[in-house]
């Protein structure tokens, strides 16, 4: 009988434990995302008009999607050349299969026909 009051003891002391630790982690647990974000200064407006009419598909893909682009308002340091775009992906290998993709790496071409560029990849933990 006292193995028996033991094991309940034990299985209830696990439950309970389960019960709050569980919430705990999934709370310290973020999602990892991807942004891209790309610095373009213009040269050809209407290569980079094309650029920009062709890019959604490439990106829907891959579940990407442009946040913003627009001038900056910079506030602080030295103001970026041209446009800034923000893409943000659900994972940094989504955002890494869009760049190198095929269909992309098409487009990439005309993108860089018509602006100089600045592109770079941040990847971490968002806090929800």
């Amino acid at each position: 009988m006292r193995g028996l009051a033991k094991s309940v003891v034990t299985l209830l002391v696990g439950v309970a434990i389960g019960a709050v630790g569980v919430p705990a982690l999934k709370a310290q647990t973020g999602a990892t995302a991807t942004y891209i974000v790309a610095e373009m200064h213009v040269t050809d407006p209407a290569g980079f008009t094309e650029y920009m009419r062709r890019e959604p598909a490439t990106l829907a893909q891959f579940h990407g999607h442009v946040l913003a682009r627009a001038l900056p308002d910079v506030r602080e340091g030295a103001p970026a050349d041209g446009t800034v775009t923000i893409y943000a992906f659900a994972t940094p290998e989504d955002a890494s299969h869009w760049y190198y993709s095929l269909d992309y790496s098409k487009l990439l071409l005309l993108r860089q026909k018509s602006a100089k560029s600045r592109v770079y990849f941040l990847t971490g933990v968002v806090q929800q």
